[in-house]
């Protein structure tokens, strides 16, 4: 089992209320779903970067 770490950041606050609307539409708001998003969001640019 991976362990988990705390991070804290500083984003633009309509980037991240724009981000929120739309992760929250894709996943209902179950439990850890704006850490679930962010995880997607890194996997998919790590993907990009990689290319």
């Amino acid at each position: 089992m991976t362990k988990n770490r705390r991070v804290t950041i500083n984003v633009n606050n309509d980037l991240d209320m724009y981000f929120r609307k739309l992760a929250s539409s894709k996943l209902l708001f179950t439990n850890g779903w704006y850490s679930k998003a962010i995880e997607e969001a890194m996997m998919l640019w790590i993907e990009n970067e990689e290319k």
